[in-house]
């Protein structure tokens, strides 16, 4: 498998995805993508990580803030382990709840936000802003959120 920004370049280029939004360190760097390849407001996600730019989840869209609600309750009754959530991001304006599927993959399920359409500019983010664009109600970041990626 592709590894990097090789990784990505073949869900933008040859797959057809495009970047809804992004986060950028102070130098300009990319600490993080949001992909997407229709109207939600990302598919996959990727990470910088020690170097490498890393696969970090694949997103699922659900209809309503219940269904997140429902998503927990079942994740928890089957010992799914619960990443992150249920919470709200400031990324994609959503609810969310993340979860590791028993290969060790994070995933999302989210709803809410906004719709994506081609034409629409990439909205970017600040290093300083990842906090509040990550963990919209905790403004501070949950480190493991960053390290963890496959």
């Amino acid at each position: 498998m592709a590894t990097g920004w090789r990784r990505q370049r073949l869900f933008t280029t040859v797959l057809g995805f495009d970047v809804a939004e992004r986060v950028l360190a102070t130098d300009g760097a990319t600490i993080g993508s949001f992909l997407t390849c229709a109207t939600k407001t990302h598919d996959v996600a990727f990470i910088h990580d020690s170097g490498k730019d890393r696969f970090h989840h694949a997103a699922f869209y659900l209809e309503s803030w219940g269904q997140i609600q429902t998503a927990a309750d079942l994740l928890r009754k089957n010992d799914v382990e619960i990443d992150i959530g249920p919470t709200r991001h400031g990324i994609s304006r959503g609810t969310t709840i993340y979860f590791f599927d028993p290969a060790g993959n994070r995933n999302e399920v989210f709803s809410g936000g906004y719709m994506y359409y081609p034409d629409r500019p990439t909205i970017t983010w600040t290093e300083d802003q990842l906090g509040k664009a990550i963990f919209y109600y905790e403004g501070r970041l949950n480190e493991r959120f960053l390290t963890r990626t496959t």
